[in-house]
């Protein structure tokens, strides 16, 4: 059995090749998520050519589908195998997706996981309502499990999603976002899902309640350290790496905690700076430069990750209190620690 990574102030753990870490840590639902993949576009009623090129094209990405592997990990350490396996790991893939498409007409993104978006090929029209039927779909496998908790606890964390997404458009621009506000946007952007991901594998293999309350805050955590950890690369990171343009965020006036931590570092000169930015009609590149100048003073982005890491071991401690050692825990551990590390 692979032993359990323990987090700590160091990467001193990790191996160079982190990618093939990632494979090793996927490699006990290896054949799952190859199922998972083939049943994405089956599973989807495309009967218009424009839904068709758009599903397509999205589930023809080489991303390691984190969300169906943690719920497909969740199931492992519960002896899950039923028949509503495959289906539920596909809407853990579909919801995520589906928010993707709705997310990059709102941003109005050209570039997502380095190949151009669905909107930037079809239009905002067509990817929004790809994102609808996706949507739908996920809602009537679910509906099929016969689980209304499950179907709950999706329901519930698509409300969240669009909640944080307003919550999101109303700070846009805002130098007064306080963290608090912060995280709920953070919350609704990525945990929410990947609480439910891990909590529906513990719905369908009739987990205690305790067991339920830990699996979804195991992957609501986790979901808060991916993003802290994606708002850190965007300082620190590179194209290539992150999959989207560097300093994107800043650029469309979102304000993430590497510049929210400035407000009780930064000198009053230098807050002016990030004021006179987030307030002109268009954000230049000279603004963006003399932020990420700041953040890399004051290293805000390493204090961000350090952020991250705390969510990492808060969800890995209800890990560990609640189910027994074994090989999936621990995949499931090894996996929070690859996502939480993948900037270095």
């Amino acid at each position: 059995m692979v032993s359990e990574l323990h987090l700590n102030s160091t990467n001193s753990f990790l191996p160079d090749n982190k990618g093939a870490m990632m494979s090793h840590a996927l490699e006990p639902v290896r054949q799952e998520l190859t199922e998972v993949r083939r049943a994405l576009p089956e599973l989807l009623p495309t009967r218009t050519k424009a839904a068709k090129l758009i599903c397509d094209h999205v589930f023809k990405s080489e991303g390691k589908m984190i969300r169906p592997a943690m719920f497909l990990l969740c199931s492992k350490m519960l002896s899950y195998s039923g028949k509503d396996l495959i289906p539920i790991a596909a809407v853990c893939e579909y919801v995520h997706t589906a928010s993707l498409l709705h997310d990059d007409v709102v941003d109005n993104s050209p570039l997502r996981r380095n190949k151009p978006t669905a909107n930037k090929l079809w239009g905002d029209e067509a990817a929004v309502l790809a994102g609808d039927l996706i949507y739908s779909t996920a809602s009537e496998i679910m509906a099929d499990t016969g689980k209304i908790e499950l179907v709950k606890t999706f329901a519930r964390a698509i409300r969240k999603m669009s909640d944080g997404e307003l919550l999101h458009l109303d700070q846009l621009f805002s130098f007064n976002i306080s963290e608090e506000e912060y995280f709920k946007v953070l919350s609704g952007k990525t945990a929410v899902l990947m609480g439910a991901a891990c909590k529906s594998a513990g719905i369908l293999a009739d987990a205690s309640p305790e067991q339920l309350v830990a699996l979804e805050r195991f992957g609501h955590d986790l979901g808060m350290a991916f993003q802290l950890t994606d708002d850190a690369l965007d300082y620190l990171g590179s194209e290539t790496l992150t999959g989207k343009e560097m300093q994107a965020d800043f650029a469309e006036g979102k304000v993430t905690l590497p510049v929210i931590l400035l407000r009780d570092l930064a000198t009053e000169t230098e807050k002016d700076q990030i004021r006179e930015a987030l307030a002109s009609a268009t954000i230049s590149q000279s603004h963006i430069d003399s932020v990420v100048k700041l953040t890399k003073k004051y290293q805000t982005a390493q204090k961000t990750l350090e952020i991250a890491r705390s969510f990492t071991e808060k969800g890995t401690q209800g890990l560990l209190k609640n189910f027994a050692e074994g090989p999936f825990r621990t995949h499931l551990i090894n996996l929070a620690s690859i996502l939480l590390f993948r900037s270095y």
